[in-house]
């Protein structure tokens, strides 16, 4: 039996990413989210996902999280 999840959570995403939201300064952009990761030398696969993001302004670490949320179970934003 599935369980219904909403997901879009910051705590439902690795850890990793986790941290670098937390430490965010907002509202930022997809470009200011990537620059800050190259900064902190995060690692490849978390710079993909990042850059998987829509460009747009992002006003706290829940609005990124619901659209990564939505990039990894494919759902159309």
């Amino acid at each position: 039996m599935e369980t219904e999840s909403k997901g879009g959570s910051i705590k439902d995403l690795p850890m990793e990413i986790q941290e670098i939201l937390k430490n965010m300064d907002f509202p930022v952009t997809r470009n200011d989210i990537i620059e800050q990761e190259r900064k902190s030398e995060a690692i490849q696969d978390i710079l993909r996902e990042l850059g998987m993001l829509p460009d747009k302004k992002y006003n706290s670490a829940e609005d990124i999280a619901k659209e990564l949320h939505r990039i990894y179970i494919g759902i159309p934003a």
